[in-house]
């Protein structure tokens, strides 16, 4: 696999797909849809793999429930798991995230393999699940009931990487926090300099600055 720099100012892998899930969603039809509006023919295939190895490294690392968890909390629209939902499982719409990718890879050939610096961020471990915990912090109980968000994420971190859970993170607080302190916003810019994220990777959250 050929070693390709990051090409995006904005969020990658499974994380940008979810973005995509805001209130209006179904708009584009079912949730699939949005998956085949992701991969288009000429989308960057750096983007195709790190949405894959995003929706591979859940699967291997995570529980049903957590992965169901992550997705409904990372979202801003009604996406229902179960026999009658838009999804059987979070396993089985990992698989179909994943399976696609897949395909598109087939179609248009070259695999790209992500930076490891900002792919793990295993050398900011330590950092990254303090900014965790702090980001969930300024979530309202209702978006992270017995604390289930926090756990999911944590178990994220450990399972399968840091810099996953920090994006599910950011995305959860980008969605249902009301607020960010500024010295809060100032110290995650510079954890996403230090992971090599794009421009508005952390960018997405300052509207919530006090």
């Amino acid at each position: 696999m050929s070693r390709m720099s990051r090409p995006s100012a904005f969020d990658f892998g499974l994380t940008s797909l979810a973005s995509q899930f805001h209130q209006d969603w179904r708009c584009a039809g079912a949730a699939e849809c949005l998956i085949d509006q992701s991969l288009f023919p000429g989308q960057d295939p750096w983007e195709v793999e790190a949405l894959r190895r995003d929706a591979s490294t859940m699967l291997a690392g995570l529980t049903a429930s957590e992965i169901e968890t992550l997705w409904a909390a990372g979202i801003d629209g009604g996406f229902k798991f179960g026999p009658d939902g838009d999804a059987p499982s979070g396993p089985e719409w990992l698989d179909i995230i994943n399976e696609r990718c897949h395909q598109w890879q087939e179609r248009h050939g070259e695999r790209p393999q992500p930076e490891a610096d900002w792919e793990s961020g295993v050398a900011l471990a330590d950092v990254v699940a303090k900014e965790i915990t702090s980001l969930v912090a300024s979530v309202p109980p209702k978006w992270n009931p017995g604390g289930v968000v926090t756990a999911a994420l944590l178990r994220c971190h450990a399972t399968c990487t840091p810099d996953l859970a920090l994006r599910w993170a950011m995305s959860i607080t980008r969605w249902h926090s009301r607020s960010l302190e500024a010295s809060q916003y100032a110290r995650l810019v510079r954890l996403g300099e230090a992971l090599g994220y794009g421009e508005f990777v952390v960018a997405g959250l300052d509207g919530l600055v006090e």
